[in-house]
């Protein structure tokens, strides 16, 4: 069976995120350096008319050579010159109706995240932004054609963005039940990969002294006939090495004897859920807002008589359910539950932060209002189980963009008006 060839081609695709734009842009980049020439033609061939924009064979033929020049090392990838442009103008009109599309939407780029955009391809080549323009410049290409072009990719991954990404949703139950296949088992299960090489019982010498060197940092796989295992589970682990596995330390080497022969492995990689504790705390608070009659200095009067109340020996959770302005927390006595101050404006958490626990803070202004708060208590919270749940949903979702993107891509060409000439 021959390798297939390549499709689809140069599709403009947001996905759930997981491409940088950075990257999306810089290929983007590329494509323009292949359209220097086209600057010299004064009349080109009008091949499609999309909706209320044209594209031209000189656009064409611009994206072709680029292709080819990315292919040159292995152009038997690449399906015949026909074929080929066949899927270039088709990704070339997908493009033009989706720019039409963001322009009507009023979609439009800031200057700062295309000069951000710009930063991030420069430094991806070891350059300052001054030294990736002066590159382009060299080659005849104007800053206004190289921000017009990086605009382009970013306007279409932002009109992506806004038209499939309110589609998708992953609930904690689908999480649930991802997490139960076999699939989802790899996210939670230590994984481990091993390198193997094997010896005659009579090349006990030889493996041994190969075993200290490995123990030392050389690697087995550079040895000929050492074969990688790849990422297993234990219960994927052959047999003989199962039960020294998981107590082997990484680039640790072991000899196990079997059947006449000698059995190396070293261990080169594991993949497992790591503790991940943060700092949590349960803080309790009152909030008073002001406004053009209850200004700050009445706030502040106000906050300053609780105080002296609490301090006094008066319930701080009942003052705040008579009192506090924030509604998530007024009629649970003022608590907030428990939380990392960093999911706080800066500073209600500075404030927590330098209040003793138990202890009853100054008065301070947020952008709410003003406050005061006291802490209940700390704790610390392995949160693993949580970045595992929440990779999981990131990959459930990547799936359901890519799959919406390429209906609404499919739905956006059909009922649009697409003539060649």
């Amino acid at each position: 069976m021959t390798e297939p060839k390549m499709t689809k081609l140069f599709r403009s695709n947001a996905t759930y995120r997981t491409h940088s734009l950075a990257s999306q842009c810089f290929i983007a980049i590329c494509a323009l350096l292949f359209s220097a020439t086209s600057q010299a033609v004064l009349l080109d061939r009008i091949i499609v008319v999309a909706n209320d924009d044209v594209i031209t064979a000189q656009e064409l033929d611009n994206r072709l050579n680029f292709i080819k020049d990315q292919y040159r090392a292995a152009p038997n990838r690449l399906p015949d010159d026909e074929s080929l442009k066949a899927q270039l103008l088709d990704t070339l009109i997908l493009e033009s109706l989706q720019l039409q599309l963001a322009k009507k939407s009023r979609i439009i780029i800031p200057d700062q995240t295309i000069d951000n955009t710009i930063a991030s391809i420069a430094a991806r080549q070891n350059m300052n932004v001054a030294q990736y323009y002066q590159q382009l410049n060299a080659r005849g290409f104007s800053e206004q054609a190289i921000r017009e072009q990086i605009s382009n990719e970013l306007t279409i991954a932002e009109l992506q963005k806004q038209i499939i990404s309110r589609q998708i949703y992953v609930s904690d139950a689908e999480v649930d039940r991802f997490l139960q296949t076999q699939s989802g088992q790899s996210f939670t299960e230590t994984q481990y990969q091993l390198s193997y090489l094997r010896f005659d019982s009579s090349q006990r010498t030889q493996a041994e002294q190969l075993v200290a060197e490995l123990n030392k940092g050389a690697k087995l796989i550079d040895q000929d006939n050492a074969r990688d295992l790849g990422m297993r589970k234990l219960a994927d682990i052959p047999s003989l090495f199962r039960t020294l596995v998981p107590v082997l330390n990484d680039n640790e080497a072991v000899i196990v004897e079997r059947n006449g022969a000698l059995h190396l492995a070293q261990l080169t990689n594991k993949s497992e859920v790591r503790s991940l504790n943060i700092k949590e705390y349960s803080i309790r608070h009152i909030l008073i807002k002001t406004d053009i009659v209850f200004d700050d200095a009445a706030a502040q009067s106000l906050l300053e008589e609780l105080r002296a109340r609490i301090l006094a020996g008066e319930s701080m959770a009942e003052l705040a359910d008579e009192f506090s302005q924030d509604d998530g927390s007024k009629g649970l006595g003022g608590l907030l539950g428990w939380s990392r101050l960093d999911s706080y404006v800066s500073e209600f958490a500075e404030a927590a932060l330098n209040t003793q626990q138990g202890e009853l803070s100054e008065i301070f202004k947020s952008p709410f209002g003003f406050h005061i708060l006291r802490v209940e208590g700390s704790r610390d919270r392995d949160v693993s189980i949580d970045v595992v749940r929440q990779q999981v949903r990131n990959q459930l979702g990547q799936q359901r963009y890519n799959d919406a993107l390429e209906r609404w891509q499919s739905e956006l060409r059909a009922e649009s008006f697409v003539e060649y000439r």
